[in-house]
């Protein structure tokens, strides 16, 4: 995203002149919701993967056994603090649950904690496999860990840095440098180092490959780790990554703000939203499918294309002029009163149901602040400014967005993963498959183009598609979910092009109830019907070139 350039003067708040912006304990729901996004059964290996690694002999002798390594495993500043042996069952083989500290034993709630899974000898694949987490994270993601294991990985999670049961959303980083540093690159890089230093005390050998899984604030980190250490990971599988992540919640508050007082769109309405987003937008790709394909081909507009109320009295079935205000504030984005865009809004088609609408509750929420509201009030009130202002801060009088947005330069540069430079990870031969839902209402799929083009520029057209492949989903919400199909494997073939050379094409997505299925296309093409054949199967569409570029 290029900002605007102009230099603003940082200046602290005071507590005289800031208010409550929102009740912490309120928000602990929305947290474990968002939480939940990180679980990546999307992307988990299919059940034949493993039998294509190379497994090891039966028989094989450890370095160090897993009741040992508290004992014998020696590393300047990881403390094990547990290795247990966990019997194999039906679906899982015995592995060495390996539970861990970076650095001293710091406050309560504090520190960099890490979990690794060591597979038994005779199981392991000779491959490492690192999830990462979601939204402020907090939390080992030990249920997205057992897609890996189950394929005999090594797998590894970090909770950042803090425990999100003690500090919620971003107050973690309240006046706290070193937990800003340990969440937005630290804790990740810090727990691949410790993983793999435990896979060759066990093993004896460090692993062949190594594999990052991520989605949302894991697709940030995945992304952070090719520009800071490419060293680090051969393939990334990077979701719907929030790599603009200050961009994000200034998007977020914007979005808040307008739907906030008369603006406020009652969730009864939503289904009404959804209708006049397909009415003005399923053709637009040639054909009525109820999926809208590319929505930059749309041109839905609010003010024109929603139900507006009589006499502009709110009603049921309609929207006041406010409310469809409102929305169209939503889809333009967050913009200085010059007009220039600060950030992208989101694509049309996020209002759409699938079967539910995913407006609710990123954008709405009846029973208190939207999920979008609550991550963009706490990253103002902690993590965006050098003098963090605080719990009192009341962003919906004070934030200013001519001014405000160029006063987080500093958490930009630790936080954000925006760097397009990515030839050192390129040139030691990693690859990237990049993912985004286009009716993501989490994080704007622009992001994610905007970052891709951006590659594209610094590093050429050829070069890029050697090792770097972005697909969007049609339809699917932020990380799975929504109308189109939305169940597809992206890992199987990226280890087919980090170890095989393959690159991929066409991936194939299918609905999980409708069974629909259709081709992901490598950006920037498309997927377009042929006009023979079911609109419901796959080998009926072809990838070609969007019309817009």
């Amino acid at each position: 995203m290029k900002y605007p350039s102009k230099p603003v003067q940082e200046s602290p708040y005071t507590n005289n002149d800031i208010q409550m912006a929102a009740n912490i304990d309120s928000l602990r729901p929305l947290v474990i919701l968002v939480l939940s996004c990180a679980v990546f059964l999307l992307i988990a290996p299919n059940n034949s993967f493993a039998d294509k690694l190379n497994g090891r002999q039966v028989g094989q002798t450890l370095t160090i056994a897993c009741d040992d390594l508290p004992s014998q495993f020696h590393e300047t500043h990881i403390t094990i603090d547990a290795a247990t042996v966990v019997a194999a069952t039906a679906s899982m083989p015995g592995y060495c649950d390996v539970r861990g500290l970076i650095g001293p034993k710091p406050e309560p709630g504090k520190g960099i904690h890490f979990a690794v899974w060591l597979p038994a000898v005779h199981s392991w694949n000779e491959r490492f496999y690192m999830v990462g987490g979601g939204g402020y994270a907090g939390s080992l993601n030990l249920a997205a860990m057992s897609a890996g294991l189950g394929q005999g990985f090594v797998t590894a999670t970090t909770d950042t840095g803090h425990d999100v049961a003690v500090f919620p959303l971003a107050t973690f980083a309240y006046n706290d440098s070193q937990s800003e540093q340990d969440y937005s690159y630290r804790a990740v890089h810090e727990t691949v180092v410790a993983a793999k230093a435990l896979i060759s005390a066990h093993y004896g050998e460090r692993p062949v490959y190594n594999y990052w899984v991520g989605c949302s604030t894991g697709g940030r980190q995945g992304l952070i780790e090719a520009q800071r250490y490419p060293e680090d990971f051969d393939g990334l599988v990077v979701g719907a990554p929030v790599l603009d992540f200050t961009g994000t919640q200034i998007g977020g508050i914007w979005s808040a703000r307008a739907l906030m007082g008369e603006g406020a769109v009652a969730p009864a309405k939503l289904p009404l939203l959804s209708t006049a987003e397909l009415a003005a937008c399923d053709d637009s790709d040639g054909l009525v499918d109820g999926e809208i394909t590319d929505p930059r081909l749309c041109r839905f507009d609010a003010a024109a294309d929603l139900p507006a109320c009589v006499g502009d009295i709110d009603g049921a079935d309609c929207f006041t002029s406010a409310q469809r205000e409102a929305v169209g504030r939503v889809y333009s984005g967050p913009k200085m009163t010059s007009g220039e865009q600060v950030f992208p809004g989101y694509a049309v088609g996020t209002g759409v149901l699938g079967p539910n609408s995913t407006w609710l509750p990123w954008f709405v929420n009846p029973d208190g602040p939207s999920i979008l509201e609550a991550y963009g009030a706490s990253f103002m009130q902690y993590l965006a400014f050098t003098d963090d202002p605080g719990p009192k801060y009341a962003w919906q009088d004070k934030f200013d967005f001519d001014v405000d947005p160029f006063r987080m330069q500093r958490i930009r540069r630790m936080l954000d993963a925006v760097d397009p430079d990515l030839s050192r990870f390129s040139e030691r031969g990693g690859k990237i498959i990049h993912y985004h839902g286009w009716a993501d209402a989490a994080l704007t799929p622009y992001m994610s183009i905007d970052y891709y083009e951006r590659v594209f520029e610094q590093m050429g057209d050829k070069r890029t598609s050697e090792f770097y492949k972005l697909y969007l989903v049609p339809g699917m919400f932020h990380c799975g979910g929504g109308s189109g199909p939305n169940i597809f494997d992206v890992f199987t073939p990226l280890v087919n092009w980090v170890e095989n050379g393959v690159s991929p094409r066409e991936i194939i997505a299918r609905h999980p109830v409708s069974d629909r299925t259709r081709p992901l296309c490598s950006y920037p093409k498309v997927a377009q019907y042929s006009g023979l054949g079911s609109i419901d199967r796959a080998e009926s569409f072809k990838c070609v070139v969007s019309a817009t570029q």
